[in-house]
């Protein structure tokens, strides 16, 4: 029963993503092509600022997720409503706070960003774009950690799935009888009203909830233990269009949005594969076998940057192709930036080649060890990113990301040989040289053997089948030839 209920969490998340992923690519097309780059910019801008509430969380659903599990076991009902009344009455805080900040952020913007657009446009777009939050904090938020600590997802992400379908199926047919943002991201918002409708509704039919218990409010104070490493991530998420947004234009912030439609849903791709592979790390570190620790953390590298190196050396190739395919009918602005889309597809490489070190800490609860370097990789961020913008616009804000990311690598590799025995940096940096190589040569044979020049649908999908045949081929070559223990370990694996 165990193994269905993990199946089936699988399969709703990979349906999820697959949904998430189309609407990710046709809800933007919709805008560009109805409302122009500007409209793009702005919503993407403003979606950005809207999200700074959640730095407020302050880590708290991890801190709840994890108080769950022992009382959901020992099927304990007053601790699970104290819990959930604590979450509850403190997402519902955030709530109340988030309408303030919507409310100031729709009266700033427009004043302090020069836009063609009215005062009156942009603020009620600004309203009209913070239902999305507004209604998962203050009415799904609680439940939605409770079924996620209960291992019913699934309930979750089919909820999701069907709100992203129904998404893109209204979004065409509002642009179709009435062309306006305002009623397109109207309808977007109101549709996460299904969430708590649906929540509510299957978790009194499964649960005893008593919303009347005390609140354990000591819940919240420890939510701060992670909070460098939120805020890291998000700093990484959001930096680029924040700078862009002060220091460019939003037609610029529309360039940047729509490259990162690719890279982003590669880098997501990449991360459901990865899904399972950093639980058997963590159990291994636990148990304090370090034989089998080394073991795991030498497929968790091999994986990692076996995905890495092939998808996004192939993404460097195509994404330039693909975002001028994308944005053929759009004029008002230059969205053929290669070097710009190539850095782009860097910086997420190298954000995800830190991804089983990172894992290893969370793992072994490093984290005050691990908060001053999340905080520098921050700051390198958002300090290189503004000093550059100005001088090369999205190169500089790339750049940025570029070098934060590197010294979060490094600084993983080095704290992984410190908590684990024996594990000497080179491993990791001879791998990663080897890939590396591997990939730099595949990428210069492909572009100057085969160059995509004409770009159609056509030739677009004929080159990337043969960029994927070269890449696979090579970095083939070099697993028998330097990792046959890797492979032969990850196929034991599988099979058992």
């Amino acid at each position: 029963m165990k193994n269905k209920v993990t199946l089936l969490n699988m399969i709703s998340g990979v349906v999820l993503q697959f949904f998430t992923l189309v609407s990710g690519f046709i809800l933007p097309k919709i805008i560009l092509t109805c409302f122009g780059s500007e409209v793009n910019g702005l919503v993407s801008s403003l979606n950005q600022f809207l999200s700074y509430i959640t730095l407020v969380e302050g880590g708290i659903t991890g801190v709840i997720v994890a108080n769950l599990y022992k009382p959901i076991v020992e099927q304990d009902n007053n601790k699970i409503s104290s819990i959930l009344v604590t979450a509850d009455r403190f997402y519902k805080k955030i709530g109340a706070l988030f309408i303030a900040y919507s409310v100031i952020l729709s009266i700033i913007y427009p004043l302090h960003f020069k836009t063609e657009f009215t005062f009156s446009y942009v603020c009620s777009l600004t309203l009209i774009l913070s239902l999305t939050l507004l209604i998962q904090y203050m009415y799904s938020l609680t439940l939605r950690t409770l079924l996620n600590a209960d291992k019913k997802g699934y309930v979750v992400n089919f909820t999701q799935t069907l709100i992203v379908i129904f998404n893109v199926l209204f979004a065409l047919i509002s642009v179709f009888i009435y062309p306006s943002i305002h009623v397109l991201k109207l309808i977007s918002g109101s549709l996460f009203l299904l969430q708590p409708l649906i929540f509510n509704r299957y978790v009194k039919k499964n649960y005893k909830i008593d919303w009347k218990v005390e609140p354990d409010n000591s819940l919240i104070k420890s939510r701060w233990n992670g909070f460098a490493i939120n805020l890291a991530a998000f700093i990484h998420n959001s930096t680029d269009v924040t700078v862009l947004t002060f220091l460019a234009n939003l037609k610029t912030v529309s360039i940047y949005s729509v490259y990162s439609l690719v890279s982003s849903g590669i880098k997501q791709m990449i991360n459901a594969c990865l899904s399972g592979i950093a639980h058997t790390v963590g159990q291994a570190y636990a148990k304090k076998n370090w034989k089998e620790l080394n073991q795991k953390l030498d497929i968790y590298e091999y994986i990692v940057l076996i995905l890495v190196f092939f998808l996004f050396t192939v993404t460097a190739l195509l994404i330039t192709p693909f975002v001028q395919l994308y944005t053929k009918d759009i004029v008002d602005t230059d969205y053929n930036q290669p070097l710009f889309g190539f850095l782009l597809v860097l910086a997420e490489a190298l954000y995800l080649i830190k991804l089983p070190h990172l894992n290893l800490a969370y793992s072994a609860n490093k984290f005050k060890e691990i908060t001053v370097p999340a905080y520098i990789e921050a700051m390198l961020n958002i300090m290189i990113s503004v000093a550059l913008v100005k001088w090369i616009g999205l190169i500089g804000v790339t750049i940025g990301t570029i070098v934060g990311m590197t010294y979060r690598m490094v600084f993983h590799v080095y704290y992984t040989s410190k908590i684990v025995p024996g594990r000497a940096q080179c491993i990791f940096y001879r791998k990663l040289f080897l890939f590396a190589a591997g990939a730099g040569g595949g990428f210069v044979f492909c572009y100057k053997l085969l160059p995509l020049q004409t770009v159609t649908v056509g030739s677009w999908i004929v080159h990337a089948i043969f960029y994927c045949v070269v890449m696979g081929a090579i970095l083939l070559a070099i697993s028998i030839l330097f990792f046959q223990n890797e492979m032969k370990f990850f196929w034991k694996y599988v099979k058992r």
